[in-house]
């Protein structure tokens, strides 16, 4: 009986050649590109959202504040805007206390300092007359309550034809360092005046 002789391979598994190893690295970068990619896209797309969200919400502030004084605004005498050339306009009316109100921005002062940027500003005139009486006042938000914005345009325009003569549009940029601009514009009805002025 014959014996048959086996043959067996070994195989060399003592490293990677060149070559491969080449391809190995080449395949690694295309990886970490795409992955690079898709997170600095994710990251876009959440600054996109919180910045809008932030935006949204602090504008909402702002306005249902505004909106809620210059609707009582009395018919005694129109309200008054006046058009700023920094994007920062005003609106004056007579309030039901019979105080002139003013709604402007305006940098705020943080003790002897002025902030850097604009806030929501709503100036009472002093009452001297009727039953109640107090000093001039302004009032302000809370610094905080902007949550990292600033107002950069506050214009309050004419909206146009369609539109009664006692309706204004309040246009609204917030400006943020980190998440950018969020503009919004509101339209508001002074139900008590029979049209607004507009300088």
């Amino acid at each position: 009986m014959k014996k048959q002789n086996r043959i067996t391979g070994k195989s060399n598994n003592s490293g990677f050649t060149l070559i491969e190893m080449v391809v190995s690295f080449a395949l690694l970068a295309l990886f970490l590109v795409a992955a690079t990619r898709v997170i600095s896209y994710t990251i876009g797309i959440y600054y996109a959202a919180r910045g809008n969200s932030d935006g949204m919400q602090v504008a909402g502030v702002i306005y249902n504040k505004v909106s809620g004084q210059i609707e009582g605004a009395l018919h005694a005498a129109n309200p008054s805007v006046t058009g700023g050339d920094d994007g920062i306009d005003s609106i004056s009316f007579i309030d039901a206390t019979g105080s002139r109100v003013t709604i402007s921005a305006s940098p705020q002062k943080t003790g002897e300092d002025l902030t850097e940027g604009n806030y929501v500003n709503i100036h009472y005139d002093a009452v001297t007359e009727g039953s109640v009486h107090y000093e001039d006042v302004d009032w302000r938000f809370d610094k905080d309550a902007y949550m990292g914005y600033t107002v950069k345009e506050l214009r309050f325009e004419d909206p146009g034809d369609d539109y009664p003569d006692n309706v204004l549009r309040m246009t609204l940029v917030l400006h943020n360092g980190r998440y950018g601009d969020y503009t919004t514009s509101y339209y508001i009805k002074c139900v008590n005046a029979d049209s607004i002025d507009f300088n």
